[in-house]
């Protein structure tokens, strides 16, 4: 069985839509000090995306699992 986490990043753009972003890989026992600096960082530099981040709504870890399950018997 295999394990992962993700971390999912929210935002407003200029136009004050909803951007969301998806970081595979995340580290699970990430600090939520660590999460907001990253947040920070991403409006700071956000002229590299398509889609700039102006002002951050949310983040959130999501872990999920996975089981193997054999078809043949």
């Amino acid at each position: 069985m295999a394990a992962g986490t993700k971390l999912v990043t929210t935002f407003l753009n200029a136009e004050g839509k909803t951007v969301s972003f998806t970081h595979n890989y995340a580290a699970s026992d990430a600090e939520a000090t660590d999460i907001r600096a990253f947040v920070a960082g991403m409006i700071t530099n956000g002229a590299i995306f398509e889609n700039v981040p102006v002002t951050a709504k949310g983040a959130k870890l999501v872990t999920t699992t996975e089981q193997e399950i054999a078809l043949s018997a």
